[in-house]
C-alpha cells in the first residue's frame, strides 16, 4: 500500500511542470482571445470620438455662419479656420477608425461580414468628404465671404452628415 502512495505522489510531482505548462498556454490563449475582441471595442472608440469631433465641426461651423451672418466677416474667417482644424482632426481620427475597421474585417472578428465590409467602405467615403470640407473650410477661412465656398461646404457637411450615420449603423451591424 506505501508503495502504491508513494507511486502516486511521484507521478503527480512528475506531472507538476506539465500542469504549469498547460496553465500558462490556457492564460496565454485567454489574453490572445480577449485583444482579439478588443478590435471592435477599439473602432466602437474611435467613432465615439470621431463623432464628437464632428459635432465640434459643425459647431464652429454653425458659428461661422452666424456670423458672416451678423456682417462679421473677421470673426467668421477665425471660426472657419477653426472648424478646418477638427475637420483636420476628424480626417485623422477617419483614418485610423478605417485601419481598426479593416483590422476587424481582416480578423474575423464581427458577426455580419457585409456589415463590416462596409463599415470599412463608409469610412473611406467619409474620410473623402471630409478632406473635401477640410479644404472648402481652408478657402474659407482666408476668404470668408465666398459664396460658391460656403455652399460647397454645406453640401460636403449634408453628405458627410448622411455617410457617419450610415457607418455608425454598418458597425452596429457587423456586430449583431
Amino acid at each position: 500500500m506505501s508503495h502504491t502512495i508513494a507511486l502516486s505522489a511521484a507521478r503527480r510531482r512528475a506531472s507538476a511542470p506539465f500542469a504549469a505548462l498547460r496553465a500558462v498556454a490556457l492564460t496565454l490563449l485567454m489574453l490572445f482571445a480577449h485583444g482579439a475582441s478588443a478590435d471592435p471595442a477599439a473602432a466602437d472608440q474611435r467613432l465615439a470620438i470621431t463623432k464628437q469631433n464632428f459635432t465640434a465641426l459643425k459647431q464652429s461651423y454653425t458659428i461661422a455662419k452666424m456670423q458672416l451672418q451678423m456682417g462679421q466677416p473677421t470673426p467668421a474667417g477665425v471660426s472657419f479656420t477653426l472648424a478646418k482644424a477638427q475637420a483636420q482632426q476628424m480626417v485623422a481620427n477617419l483614418v485610423t477608425l478605417r485601419n481598426d475597421n479593416q483590422h476587424t474585417l481582416d480578423n474575423g472578428l464581427y458577426l455580419n461580414g457585409a456589415a463590416q465590409q462596409q463599415a470599412v467602405n463608409y469610412t473611406d467615403v467619409a474620410k473623402s468628404l471630409a478632406q473635401q470640407l477640410q479644404t472648402r473650410l481652408m478657402i474659407l477661412s482666408i476668404q470668408p465671404t465666398s459664396q460658391l465656398d460656403l455652399v460647397l461646404a454645406d453640401q460636403s457637411l449634408t453628405q458627410l452628415t448622411l455617410k457617419m450615420t450610415q457607418l455608425e449603423q454598418a458597425m452596429i451591424a457587423a456586430q449583431q
